[in-house]
């Protein structure tokens, strides 16, 4: 089979979408898809191709077509990877939605040029974050009659209003009334109907799948699972303190995570020692909060490898953290299935369904997410060392959101929406 796939978010950049589709096409191409990935030359989280490959992670990386500025390479896993423009992104929320929207134009356009007739895919599959690329894999599907599944990794469309989202980008340049009506009818309206007419919804929740089903649209539930190296890692090994506990996140440091709230109760709490490693939009707003509050944290820019082991090798914990909206409830972060089958002892800041599978395997300790005083007092049970029940974290991510889980019901839809 013949598969497109169209991201935003793609190898050699690091991150949760990236480590999904890494993870899924090198499935794919084992059992003898064919695979092609539209995706924007990399530059995720820097604002451009430079930057990313000036950063730590991007020394790392092969620089691939930096000299050449070629539109075809050659992927690590034997997939083609087709590389499309993009605009230089920033911090701000209006300008990645720039990038976005432009890099997904820049797809259909350089698609519907190389990828008709013979040329044309089996099958086209659109992910999110990048909320421009599910437009894309809708069109590039109609324009060449192929299916679409649509795999909204987040909870779209509910997040457009919950993080205020047009109101952030562009609400200084509209009034309130127009930004009130876009986030709350036209996008979400968008959305909705662009998943109805995908041939397939893939989702990442049991929760999120429900809320679909009660809007008419059926979906199915592809985990943002763990690749077999993540299995095949013994189980962490971290130090027995009574005094001190060492919490690590790794991830992205941005808006949704709230890490803010971390940071303030990590400065109530003795005996933790907080590091955040990553990058993001509200890096330099946290680092202020951080230095003015007290808090004993520690700041790393994003970073693989050595370097990453490194990191976990100091820390006795991991924090997975969300804030304090609807949405959230139905969503839950790829790297807390990393912890879990590392049988890394958790902090979990979140609700619904990411509380429920820390709490039913035994994984680690809930806190209220924005609940300060609930965050105090699970960091003051780490500092004590109290330590859960035997687990059952591992045994369920192996059943549930391992790589052969994933790629099997990737493969069923694949079957049922070619057939």
């Amino acid at each position: 089979m013949r598969i497109l796939l169209l991201s935003h978010y793609y190898w050699p950049e690091v991150g949760a979408p990236q480590r999904r589709w890494a993870t899924l096409v090198k499935h794919f191409v084992e059992r003898g898809h064919q695979v092609i990935v539209a995706a924007p030359h990399p530059h995720y989280p820097h604002r451009n191709r430079d930057e990313f490959f000036g950063s730590a992670v991007g020394r790392l990386r092969n620089r691939v077509d930096a000299k050449l500025g070629g539109v075809w390479e050659d992927g690590e896993l034997g997939e083609k990877i087709m590389r499309v423009p993009y605009l230089h992104s920033g911090s701000s929320m209006a300008r990645q939605l720039l990038d976005q929207g432009v890099a997904a134009v820049c797809a259909v356009n350089a698609i519907m040029a190389r990828m008709r007739g013979r040329n044309a895919p089996d099958v086209v599959i659109s992910t999110t974050p990048a909320l421009p690329f599910l437009f894309a894999g809708d069109t590039v599907s109609r324009l060449l009659d192929v299916p679409h599944i649509a795999e909204v990794r987040d909870v779209w469309p509910d997040l457009i209003s919950d993080l205020s989202l047009v109101t952030n980008a562009v609400g200084k340049y509209l009034p309130q009334k127009a930004t009130s009506y876009m986030e709350d009818s036209l996008l979400p309206g968008l959305l909705t109907r662009t998943q109805r007419r995908a041939s397939a919804v893939v989702v990442t929740t049991e929760s999120f799948r429900y809320l679909l089903e009660r809007r008419g649209i059926s979906a199915h539930v592809v985990r943002s699972g763990v690749s077999r190296s993540e299995v095949e890692m013994g189980p962490h090994d971290f130090a027995d303190s009574s005094t001190t506990a060492n919490l690590l996140y790794v991830g992205t440091v941005g808006r949704s995570q709230d890490l803010s709230s971390a940071i303030i109760a990590a400065a109530r709490v003795p005996g933790i020692n907080l590091r955040i490693v990553g990058d993001g939009a509200d890096r330099s707003n946290l680092i202020a909060l951080a230095s003015t509050v007290g808090a004993p944290v520690e700041f790393f820019g994003q970073t693989t490898g050595h370097d990453l082991a490194d990191h976990w090798a100091w820390a006795d914990a991991g924090l997975v953290s969300l804030g304090d909206v609807p949405a959230h409830s139905l969503t839950v972060p790829s790297k807390l299935y990393s912890l879990m089958v590392r049988q890394i002892p958790i902090l979990g800041i979140v609700a619904g369904e990411a509380a429920e599978l820390i709490s039913a395997n035994r994984a680690g300790i809930v806190a209220e997410p924005g609940g300060i005083d609930s965050i105090v007092i699970a960091m003051q049970a780490l500092v004590q060392n109290i330590q859960c029940p035997e687990s059952d974290a591992r045994r369920w991510v192996v059943e549930n959101a391992s790589v052969d889980v994933m790629g099997a019901e990737y493969e069923r839809i694949l079957g049922m929406v070619c057939a």
